[in-house]
């Protein structure tokens, strides 16, 4: 199973990041950024088959191609925002991984909002 694979991956990276701490932390920094880049490649052919699939019920169900492209956008966002912070979380700047999830989360809020806009005027379409 894949699962073991990113284990195996991540707890080598830990195991090495906790020796290079005290000897090299410089080092043990970058060791751990190449950790999360290869769990992270490690697993992308899981997201393009998942977008595929979503991507399917979506043209099903006739939802516009639009709106699957913006829940892409909003999904990216949101997984790069998160594995950005954390790195930086990690390299002991918690405060500055505060704001890239904030400005993550302002990204999501600005890139949704035509859907928004759009789901608004066909209620009140309705309700008219």
């Amino acid at each position: 199973m894949e699962i073991f694979r990113i284990a195996a991956i991540a707890l080598v990276t830990a195991f090495c990041v906790i020796i290079l701490r005290d000897v090299k932390s410089e080092l043990a920094m970058l060791v751990a950024f190449a950790g999360g880049i290869i769990v992270l490649l490690s697993v992308i052919d899981y997201f393009s088959d998942i977008f595929s699939v979503v991507a399917n019920i979506a043209k099903r169900a006739g939802v516009a191609a639009s709106v699957v492209t913006l829940l892409f956008k909003v999904i990216a966002v949101g997984y790069v925002a998160e594995f950005s912070a954390s790195l930086i979380d990690d390299a002991g700047l918690p405060s500055l991984a505060d704001k890239v999830t904030l400005g993550g989360k302002l990204i999501i809020v600005a890139v949704s909002l035509p859907v928004v806009v759009e789901l608004f005027e066909y209620i009140a379409r309705l309700l008219s």
